[in-house]
């Protein structure tokens, strides 16, 4: 779940996949085109609708039936406009984007008064406890400093990329109905589900050293971050967060996931976006992990030169690759990561997709440059693909080969270990549905025993507290004793 896009898309500067002397480079090349009308007259102007601070979440692209490949992708942009739009927080008089006066996981098994509505939250990110919902010492924050894999991605600075999810006031009062550790997921009838309007937004955020220029283009906030600590046990090393020590930081938004509920897909659409310049991107299906292929640019996420045989690779606790490595002092991890963007605009598989794709986000970050500052510096994301599945067609037994459009989504911020459909168990599609689907509690090996099917099983928030989530820490063996990280 990208390209540097074009203000026309007659005149059009994108990175594409040119061998060179056995590198990939940087090169010029005309888009594929777009469907015809595609995008619709007088779209981009109408995205001064989302900016408004009452806006309504976008959700009638999808009414008529059958929908154009063109309709979603303009979707997915609408949902970013509305959920980058600069807002004023009432009580502090601070403005923000609007996904971060969102409520995150933290208020679910919270009693706080109004729980859920709209307003400025501190970003606290990677806060998960080690210990259940009910137990002492149990906490929860906005994100994790790992990815759904359980792996993490390590910034060429040495920090971890963070995560953080935030919810619309209908999503989060579905979401807290429906949670597995206050048992309403268990007690809920199978076909449980959102509504139409309900809007999930999963952001990545690098963190910057003190001192530290932000990528170009980039939103910069501040966020408080876990101080991270190394815990041995005999055999196993840890690297997990002090509990309730944090440190202030600045954050570049590098990331963002928009997820809705349109009409006629409870599904939900599901689209994804990136800072331009996060790392090399390859058109679709071309990519190959290849010792004699690399991109000479340095990005955001990628060092120049590095070959593509070490890219998107984690660092897996038992496999023949370096071990991951936490220096408590500076608070940086060994390896680094180096990042491509396997499938430059997700597999689209729709006639003309990819030129749609484009011809988009073209329109809208030309809309979006036109802004006042500091609202344009939104021009600077680009839409990686939307996927979805056919209308009204959702039911307990969808996954990811339900999928339609960009069959093969990743957000290379956010599922960079998982981009090669070659390694899921079904081989050529991989997608948002690939986890996010009605077995998502289903199919675990006891412990935690196996939950039933249920349509709203999509939403991952609905493990909070729970055997089910994602440990927010990585563990691998112990190589050294008694110090592991001395030199």
């Amino acid at each position: 779940m990208k390209t540097l896009h074009w203000l026309m898309i007659t005149v059009a500067t994108t990175i594409s996949a040119t061998v060179v002397a056995g590198a990939v480079t940087a090169g010029r090349a005309a888009p594929p085109p777009p469907a015809k009308n595609c995008p619709a007259f007088g779209w981009s102007e109408g995205l001064g609708q989302y900016l408004k601070p009452d806006a309504a979440f976008p959700t009638s692209d999808t009414r008529t039936i059958p929908t154009p490949d063109c309709a979603f992708h303009q979707w997915s942009w609408e949902a970013f406009v509305w959920a980058t739009a600069l807002v004023k927080d009432q009580g502090s008089g601070t403005t923000v984007p609007r996904f971060m006066t969102l409520a995150t996981p933290d208020e679910l098994l919270g009693n706080t008064e109004n729980a859920g509505a709209p307003k400025l939250r501190p970003l606290t990110l990677a806060a998960r406890a080690q210990v259940f919902h009910g137990m002492p010492g149990f906490t929860e924050g906005a994100g994790a400093i790992v990815q759904a894999d359980g792996h993490m991605l390590v910034a060429q600075n040495g920090y971890p990329v963070y995560a953080s999810v935030h919810m619309n006031q209908t999503y989060f009062n579905t979401a807290r109905k429906n949670l597995i550790a206050t048992g309403g997921y268990q007690s809920q009838p199978a076909d449980s589900s959102f509504a139409v309007g309900d809007a999930v937004f999963k952001a990545t955020w690098l963190r910057l050293d003190q001192g530290q220029s932000p990528p170009a283009g980039a939103y910069t906030t501040q966020a408080q971050v876990p101080v991270l600590e190394n815990k041995i046990t005999p055999g196993q090393i840890t690297i997990q967060p002090v509990d309730g020590k944090f440190v202030t930081v600045t954050v570049a938004l590098i990331g963002l996931h928009v997820v809705g509920y349109t009409e006629n897909h409870p599904e939900f659409l599901w689209g994804t976006f990136e800072l331009k310049n996060n790392s090399p991107q390859t058109p679709d299906n071309t990519f190959v992990p290849s010792a004699s292929r690399s991109d000479p640019k340095t990005y955001t996420l990628y060092k120049g030169g590095t070959p593509f045989s070490q890219v998107n690779v984690a660092a897996v606790p038992g496999a023949n690759r370096p071990q991951l490595r936490l220096d408590p002092a500076t608070q940086k991890l060994t390896p680094m990561t180096n990042v491509v963007l396997e499938n430059q605009t997700g597999g689209e598989n729709q006639p003309n997709g990819v030129g749609n794709i484009f011809a988009i986000t073209a329109q809208a970050q030309g809309f979006l440059t036109k802004l006042k500052s500091p609202q344009s510096t939104f021009a600077s994301y680009s839409l990686d693909g939307t996927v979805w599945m056919l209308p009204n067609s959702y039911n307990l037994k969808s996954d990811q080969t339900s999928a339609v459009g960009s069959v093969n989504l990743a957000n290379a911020t956010a599922e960079t270990f998982v981009q090669q459909a070659d390694n899921t168990p079904i081989k050529n599609v991989l997608n948002c549905f690939l986890c996010h689907n009605p077995t998502s509690y289903s199919f675990q090996d006891p412990p935690p025993a196996k939950l039933p099917n249920r349509l709203i099983a999509l939403s991952h928030v609905l493990s909070v507290g729970s055997p089910y989530e994602v440990p927010n820490s990585i563990s691998g063996k112990l190589l050294m004793r008694p110090d592991p990280f001395r030199k």
